[in-house]
Formats: C-alpha cells, structure tokens, sequence
C-alpha cells in the first residue's frame, strides 16, 4: 500500500478521534450548531402548500443509527467506473459502518469503523488494524459488483481556483498542491481568495490566508462579490448544469446558478450527514448537499425539505426526520424512529453484472435488484444477507422487529418436472421374439441279419 496514502488515512483517522466531532445524525440542534437531532416530533408551524412529489418504495420500516448517501460531488465523472455511490448508501449500526442497497438489503455488514467515497465512484468501508504498523482492512464492491478487500485508492487531483488579491486574476491548482498556474478556462468557477507569488525557481505558488473569502468566478472575471465565507462545489466540473452551495456571514447557505443568481436563498444549514468521508472531506466545513436528480434536500432550522433546481420548496419541511440526496430516482428518508426509500423521478433500469451467475436477483414489491455477492479472490469477506428490521402492514406501520423479510406479493413457486406440450416420446415397438425351429433328427434301427437266412456265404 502507498505510504503516503496509509500516512494520510492515519493522520485523518487520529485527527476525527481526537476533534470530538459528532456522529452524523446522531445529536440535537440547539442555539445554532452543526449538531443534528435523531428524533422526530415535529408539529408543521407554516403553511405550505408544497405539492408532494414523492411515492414510497420501502415503508419506513428498517431500523438504523444512520443511513448516508452521496451526492457525487468528489466523483470524477471522466473516470467514474464503478456506480457504488449511485445504488449503495452506507448504513450505521451499533457504531460500525456496511453498505445497503435501496431495495433494503444489507450487502455488507456493518463491521467497519469509518468510511470515504472515492471520486471512481466506489464506496470503501475501512477498519485500522494496527496504526502504528499502518496496518488497515478494508472492504469495498468493485465495478464487476463483487466485494472486494481491494479498494481503487484512486489520488484525488481535482482541480482548485484561487482569485489572487493583488491583481484579481484568477489562477488553477490540482487538489493538494501549492503550484498554480492563470486560469484561461470559460467554465463558471468558484474561487477562493489567496496570494499568488513566484518562488525562486520561476514558479507560481499559492497561499490562502486565514480568513479567506469566496466567490464565482466566469471567464476569469467576478461574478459575484467575494463576501461568503466557504463554498460546496462539484469537485471536478464547473458549475455548469448544476448549482453552488455558499456559506453568507451569518453561517447560513444558499445556491448560486452558473451566472451568479440566487435560486435558494441563504436559508440553508450545513448538514453533518453531507460528509463525504476522511479521505475527501473536509470535517471542518460542514455543508449542505448538492444537486441529484434535479432535487436537493435541504435542511434547516433543524427540519428538513426538498426543492427543485427552480429552487421551489417540492416537499414541505418536517415531512421528514432525515432525507438524503436522490440518486437514481431514489433516496433514503426517516419517519419516527424508521428508515424507508421514495422514488422522486424517473428510476432508470440498473446495468446488470456483466456475469449473471456472479449475481444475485432479490425481488421485492414487483421490482427486481440486482447485488453484489462475493469475489473468489477475496480472502475474507463479509456475507450477504437480506434485511429489513420491521415488516409492515397495508398501511405502512411497522408491527414487528428483527424478523426476516418476506414479501407478502411473492410466493415460492411449486416446482415440477418440465412438459414441453410439443414433444412427445417416439413409439418403439417391441421386438417379436420367435424360437429357431430346430427339426428333430430321422432317427432309423439298425438293420440286423436274420442268422435262419443264408446270406451267400
């Protein structure tokens, strides 16, 4: 394993340890904080007359600490070639990390102690075996869909634009790197202020002072003010067809357009359950979601809603405990103390495994999933098993727990021996069988000479 890489799972692992940071999901919202409630009672206070844009997959019947999904914002879409983050979300039970699939079922257990999507698209779940011998386990499904304890550990290069204070151009650099180079791209960027100077060897450096200040930046000149304090961006694209999250002085977030305009005012807080992982986030910042699916869940003053990409509110908020981006057409919600799935959008068939008898088919409510099983090459991995914590009844309550799921519109079919109503068997005659006619031998008595009668001698 990369050294530098094991140095920097280490040093990112050691430092949420000792920062004390809260679980996502898992603490109350008081007096302003980035801290996040689990429960659910809430009373609607305003009037919305938001339509109601969703339909339930899964009743929320599936018990959980935390389920995360991801919004693609650190995924290279030039190099993306595992759909990990698009069908898996990472679900959190008694402290320990897995993967479910949003059909419900629990493809990895959850065994690991921390986790990162990485921007080939793979969700990589990671225990640290030793630190001090940079010793770690790791557990991940490749592009094949098989579990693997091989993860890509594809090196985040995304690109970073910097808004230089002196002479207010703007200049590009890759992602962990102070060299820098004039930005001459036409893409809306956001940018950061920072000084740009030349070392002693001719080249250009970068440093961002504390304090820095953001903006957009479009053809190399401002967009906007550099008056926010952070910003949340698609890693590696340009605003584009998409929108940016900017943090205003008073910690609040809103949504930018490629030109500059506000779609969502800055009503927005930064959400925990938006982290990305040690190795490609930032724990420090703690930001909204992105954009999926032309929707976005938006969570504020301690409730949550989804808007559209016109920015008009789709789900009214407290409709929900927690919610999480849409990928697929689906995403993950809470009611009460139970997790269930909502289609939001059109849900495109998944590609199937390019070897189906790799695969597993589990069917459930109609709709067909394909999940990982296990890779022969892996040398321990963990079993597949089919979940839900809680069957429902017609109304989507939940009335028991822990039990196995069982689909009550699926019955195991009666399996007989095949008759194609087109074959018939060919008519084969007996034999006829007749004994060989043996003829019984002449038998004739021997002549005997009469002694009385002269013979001629």
């Amino acid at each position: 394993m990369n050294k530098v890489l094991r140095s920097t799972i280490a040093a990112a692992v050691s430092a949420f340890i000792f920062a004390g940071c809260a679980v996502p999901g898992m603490n109350s919202n008081k007096n302003g904080d980035n801290e996040m409630t689990d429960s659910y009672s809430y009373s609607p206070t305003e009037q919305s007359e938001s339509e109601q844009v969703y339909n339930w997959l899964i009743h929320p019947s599936i018990q959980a600490d935390n389920i995360i999904s991801f919004d693609a914002s650190r995924i290279d879409p030039d190099n993306a070639d595992n759909r990990s983050y698009l069908n898996y979300s990472v679900i959190r039970q008694t402290g320990k990390y897995g993967l479910i699939d949003y059909a419900g079922n629990i493809v990895i257990k959850p065994a690991y102690d921390d986790y990162y999507v990485c921007s080939c698209g793979e969700i990589v779940l990671l225990n640290v075996l030793d630190e001090r011998n940079e010793e770690y386990e790791y557990c991940t499904i490749d592009k094949d869909k098989k579990v693997s304890s091989y993860p890509e550990h594809t090196e985040d290069s995304f690109p970073e634009f910097y808004l230089d204070i002196k002479s207010q151009k703007v200049f590009e650099g890759k992602h962990g790197s102070k060299s820098v180079s004039e930005y001459s791209g036409k893409k809306t960027v956001p940018v950061t202020e920072a000084n740009i100077e030349m070392d002693d060897y001719g080249n250009l450096e970068v440093s961002v002072p504390e304090g820095a200040l953001c903006g957009l930046a479009k053809n190399g000149k401002l967009l906007t003010d550099m008056v926010y304090t952070a910003y949340y961006a698609p890693s590696y694209k340009g605003v584009g067809s998409t929108l940016v999250a900017f943090r205003n002085e008073d910690d609040k977030w809103g949504y930018l357009d490629s030109e500059g305009n506000t779609v969502i005012d800055f009503i927005c807080d930064g959400d925990p359950n938006a982290y990305n992982g040690m190795m490609t986030d930032d724990q420090t910042v703690v930001h909204p979601y992105l954009f999926c699916d032309d929707y976005v869940p938006v969570y504020k003053d301690g409730y949550y809603s989804y808007y559209d990409f016109e920015g008009n509110q789709v789900v009214r908020a407290g409709e929900f405990a927690q919610a999480r981006p849409i990928n697929n057409g689906r995403a993950w919600v809470k009611q009460n103390d139970y997790w269930g799935v909502v289609q939001m959008g059109e849900i495109i068939e998944e590609e199937r495994p390019k070897d189906d008898s790799s695969s597993m088919a589990t069917t459930t409510t109609g709709s067909t999933y394909w999940t990982a099983t296990t890779s022969d090459t892996t040398d321990s991995q963990p079993e597949y098993t089919d979940w839900a914590n809680v069957v429902t009844d017609e109304y989507g309550n939940a009335v028991t727990s822990q039990s196995e799921w069982v689909d009550p519109n699926v019955t195991d079919p009666i399996w007989t021996d095949p008759v194609d109503p087109n074959v018939t068997d060919p008519v084969v005659p007996d034999p006829i069988v007749t004994d060989p006619v043996v003829p019984d031998p002449v038998v004739t008595d021997p002549v005997v000479p009469d002694p009385t009668v002269d013979q001629g001698y």
